[in-house]
């Protein structure tokens, strides 16, 4: 990698930081700022003609050469809708789906981290935009019940997180099933030389709990002790893959909780979503038995997604939205269109 390549990257996670330095200072001053995400990465390369491997799922844009302008391009589509940061391409580069050589994982996470940030640098919309790195489940999504041990965990996460570091400016650990998983997240970001900050965001079932039955406000609770124990620069806490409804209850539960709001405000930790539109996926999936694409809800258009977003924001506190499958950038161009001046922009 260039050593321009690193500096860019490097100067971005200074302003990245202050960036949330103002969502949280907007916050408090009761004139809250939005973070606009991207949509689904994946979803919306198979939209574009990449195939649907059911074994590597959205990795097909990094395997097969012929797809990564796609992938750049899907990045730019994102951009040029109005988000303030890509998330890398890395979430199906796993052991559980076949890559189990830690020298082919290296290479397509970090393909992805530099297909990435290319689109950033190429983009007119978001040159000062922001690259997450993207760490998934290790072995299956949605599966508490399937995750590694902690150390197998923790080395395996460190792999990508050495594979992404030169062009993230924070990690994304998204998709965790459980505190547990997104511990082994944590334990790897802890372990690297370079402090880069982190976002933790978990996937609910449809009540509106993790996936391993533990509610909304206690594994907030145990993540916060979790990540101040391994002293990690936690930016927010998120819910993603979900139907929208259990993230609004997530949403309901955690605005009662006083005494975890405080906790929240005292961190400076700041709340995030990002659905899927997707019907209800059954708790027992894994993507190695599954046949075909999760088919999509017909009742999740821009605006019906628009009236979930307005709630989360206005009600509930959220300050970073965004989509996960099958939101598309007319999504988000739509939510950027909506949130109009509340979007905020990155601090150079």
């Amino acid at each position: 990698m260039s050593s321009s390549s690193s500096s860019s990257s490097s100067s971005n996670v200074h302003e990245l930081r202050c960036t949330f330095d103002q969502l949280r200072k907007r916050r408090s001053n009761s004139g809250n700022k939005i973070f606009l995400l991207d949509g689904g990465t994946g979803e919306e390369l198979f939209r574009r003609g990449v195939p649907d491997d059911r074994q590597i799922w959205s990795a097909t844009a990094l395997v097969g050469q012929q797809y990564q302008d796609t992938l750049r391009s899907v990045h730019k589509s994102f951009l040029q809708a109005g988000a303030l940061a890509v998330t890398t391409n890395s979430y199906g580069v796993v052991p559980g789906v076949g890559f189990t050589k830690v020298e082919e994982r290296q290479e397509y996470i970090a393909l992805s981290g530099k297909i990435a940030r290319e689109a950033i640098s190429s983009s007119s919309a978001a040159s000062n935009g922001f690259v997450f790195g993207s760490l998934g489940p290790l072995v299956e999504s949605y599966r508490a019940d399937l995750i590694k041990d902690y150390e197998e965990g923790v080395e395996d996460y460190k792999v990508a997180c050495a594979a992404l570091l030169p062009y993230v400016d924070a990690f994304l650990a998204e998709t965790m099933s459980c505190v547990k998983e997104s511990a082994q997240a944590m334990g790897a970001v802890a372990a690297m030389d370079k402090s880069i900050p982190m976002l933790l965001s978990y996937t609910l079932d449809a009540e509106g709990r993790l996936r391993d039955g533990v509610s909304v406000t206690q594994g907030i609770r145990d993540v916060l002790k979790v990540s101040q124990e391994k002293n990690i620069e936690l930016l927010a806490i998120l819910f993603n893959c979900a139907k929208p409804e259990a993230i609004t209850t997530a949403l309901r539960s955690i605005s009662s909780d006083d005494a975890l709001v405080q906790l929240l405000d005292q961190t400076g930790v700041l709340l995030g979503a990002y659905a899927n539109r997707l019907t209800e996926v059954d708790p027992e999936w894994t993507l190695a038995e599954s046949e075909s694409a999760q088919p999509f809800r017909d009742d999740l258009n821009e605006k019906q997604y628009w009236e979930f977003i307005k709630l989360w924001t206005e009600e509930y506190g959220v300050q970073i939205v965004g989509g996960c499958c099958g939101i598309t950038p007319e999504h988000i161009s739509y939510l950027r269109d909506r949130l109009a001046d509340k979007v905020i922009k990155s601090i150079s």
